[in-house]
């Protein structure tokens, strides 16, 4: 057993990693400075410079108008809009999700592997939400695409033989066991049902779920699918167990 493997089995399942720690508490900051701190004004132009808005990015230049952030605001909203929640719920939500898939899959990859693996899962969720709304007007918020890449990454190896929801008792190296191949994974009815049960939560969650903190926001279960698609496909790319079972 690797050195890693061997503080994770020591590790009670209660105590999160380090950087899911800090997440949870950037993400409370966050919100508390939206809400708490800054006047509606100041409130409203937050949203509009750190939101994602898909017609920011498409929409034609419109003469004295200037968009908060300009060109720079145009690529940090593509994940900045992740930082960002409705309510208090919306927050608890993602949070309870956020300890749960990516406390195993920030085990595994390490806090800084983790972290840009999740900003590109909350960039991968934009792009998806604009590519069926290019002309959207709607602030995209919350950290649920980031999540949803958690989810589908920790999806790939918690079902192997020893893992967490691999059946039977879980190795005490559970959250490093071998990745699944996307093959392999599409043949195991539990995990067909796992994605399928997923599906269904994020469509019906997306369609009538609307965070009261911010007017007019949306929280789009295409964003999530997004999301999912890139941490499904991507995990090879950060995963250091794969590269050290290759070598």
């Amino acid at each position: 057993m690797s050195p890693r493997s061997e503080r994770a089995a020591r590790e009670p399942v209660f105590n999160l990693p380090a950087v899911i720690v800090a997440s949870l508490a950037v993400l409370a900051i966050v919100h508390i400075v939206r809400v708490y701190v800054l006047t509606e004004a100041q409130a409203s132009w937050f949203i509009a410079a750190f939101a994602f808005i898909p017609i920011r990015i498409t929409g034609p230049d419109i003469p004295g108008f200037y968009w908060p952030g300009g060109l720079a605001g145009d690529v940090w909203t593509f994940f900045s809009y992740a930082f960002l929640h409705g309510d208090w719920m919306h927050y608890a939500v993602n949070g309870l999700w956020l300890a749960a898939f990516g406390t195993p899959l920030a085990r595994r990859f390490g806090s800084v592997r983790f972290l840009i693996f999740s900003l590109l899962g909350a960039a991968a969720g934009a792009a998806a939400h604009m590519l069926l709304y290019p002309a959207g007007t709607s602030p995209l918020i919350g950290a649920s695409a980031a999540i949803s890449a958690q989810m589908a990454a920790s999806a790939r190896f918690a079902f192997s033989a020893g893992g967490r929801l691999g059946g039977g008792i879980a190795r005490s190296d559970a959250d490093f066991r071998p990745a699944l191949s996307i093959v392999e994974m599409f043949r195991d009815r539990r995990i067909v049902a796992f994605l399928g049960v997923w599906f269904v939560f994020n469509l019906l969650f997306g369609l009538f779920f609307t965070p009261p903190g911010v007017t007019t926001s949306s929280i789009a279960w295409e964003a999530h699918l997004g999301g999912f698609v890139f941490g499904l496909l991507a995990f090879p790319w950060f995963d250091p167990v794969g590269r050290a079972r290759r070598a």
